[in-house]
């Protein structure tokens, strides 16, 4: 049996015309407990005629976790050596738009491998209005909805793949078997947070030693669990640390300098490639010369590139209506991300496009309204 979250209901909006697909091989019960017009909204099937059914147009999939729960802890280790695996693989790893759900008795604390899978949870009393209404959005626990199922599950041979490709970034949206995620943080491979065409939001990290840092640990996972997408910015003396202290965080941090140079004495712990081995996901190019220096600014694009980190520019080029525009003068590049301040942006002047923005509480406050958290 599998240890289960918090989110003991279901979200989504679904069409009439969607049918339910229930995965059990305790079908009998299943229909002694539904009612026969939620039976006729349901398509039940067992695990072994699973490969055999097309998963368009499904509006939602339940999965009775008793009958295949051997099957699917394989499935989260990117293990699939039989039909029934490989059919259930198809189903959990590739993007989609049908929600998954656990079938459960009661709720427990969710394990690393399910979570990867994104699959959100129902319990039995439940199951009938899943069915009944399932065009209507209805959330029992509470919780804001769960997005991280959409994007492609990725397994350890995936990982491998890209190390020795030399990738070092795994593409946003991705979600990793258990497996995958030991070997990826073990590679020292990052997951990016965000879209490139999205704001992003970078959070100072107040500390200059480790006792702070190990102070911080309740704030730090309460901000990324609240903010998935955050970054962190912290000193490049301390990443060792932090990515020690907090692995989970390994991936999203920014630090506040960088280097133009690839190697030599100038550069210390700020150089492209010493930040991307202690897996920064970006750094901030300080806003005065010789960083600002056209020909610094080519080799710092250029050493970011190859080095897969974000760059972003605090540059201030104009003041406008209280708020201090950020920019880089090298637009044409698309090189730089623009970087604002929080405390000068109000709600009708957020950036839009490539952009990120300095928070604070008050802001991811505003940021969590307006997307209805």
């Amino acid at each position: 049996m599998f240890a289960f979250g918090s989110n003991c209901g279901y979200y989504g909006r679904m069409s009439n015309n969607q049918q339910i697909l229930i995965i059990s091989d305790n079908r009998k019960d299943l229909q002694k407990r539904l009612s026969a017009a939620a039976l006729e909204k349901c398509h039940l099937t067992g695990l072994d005629s699973l490969r055999y059914i097309s998963f368009t147009n499904l509006g939602a999939v339940v999965i009775d976790s008793h009958s295949i729960d051997k099957t699917l802890r394989k499935i989260s280790l990117g293990i699939r050596d039989d039909d029934a695996s490989d059919a259930l693989w198809q189903l959990l790893s590739q993007p989609k738009s049908a929600r998954v759900y656990f079938l459960v008795d009661k709720m427990q604390k969710p394990g690393s491998d399910m979570i990867s899978l994104g699959i959100d949870y129902i319990i039995g009393e439940n199951l009938e209005q899943l069915i009944k209404d399932s065009s209507s959005e209805l959330n029992f626990s509470g919780n804001p909805e769960n997005s991280s199922q959409s994007g492609q599950l990725l397994t350890a041979d995936d990982i491998r793949s890209m190390h020795q490709l030399n990738i070092r970034h795994i593409p946003a949206g991705s979600r990793l078997t258990a497996w995958a995620a030991e070997i990826a943080d073990s590679l020292n491979i990052s997951q990016i947070s965000q879209s490139s065409e999205q704001l992003q939001l970078i959070w100072p990290v107040a500390a200059d030693n480790r006792a702070v840092l190990e102070k911080m640990h309740e704030e730090l996972f309460d901000l990324n669990t609240r903010h998935p997408g955050l970054l962190f910015l912290v000193n490049p003396a301390l990443l060792p640390i932090f990515n020690s202290l907090y692995p989970a965080l390994a991936g999203k941090t920014v630090s506040p300098i960088i280097h133009w140079a690839s190697q030599g004495a100038f550069t210390g712990e700020t150089s492209s490639a010493m930040l991307a081995d202690l897996r920064c996901a970006g750094a901030i190019v300080p806003a005065r010369k010789p960083y600002t220096d056209p020909k610094n600014l080519v080799s710092l694009i250029k050493q970011a590139k190859e080095n897969s980190l974000s760059l972003f520019s605090t540059f201030t080029l104009a003041s406008s209506g209280g708020c201090d525009i950020i920019a880089s003068e090298s637009s044409g590049t698309g090189a730089l991300t623009p970087l604002y301040n929080a405390e000068m942006i109000s709600d009708k002047e957020l950036p839009t496009g490539p952009a990120a923005v300095m928070a604070n509480h008050e802001f991811l406050k505003r940021i969590a309204l307006r997307k209805g958290n």
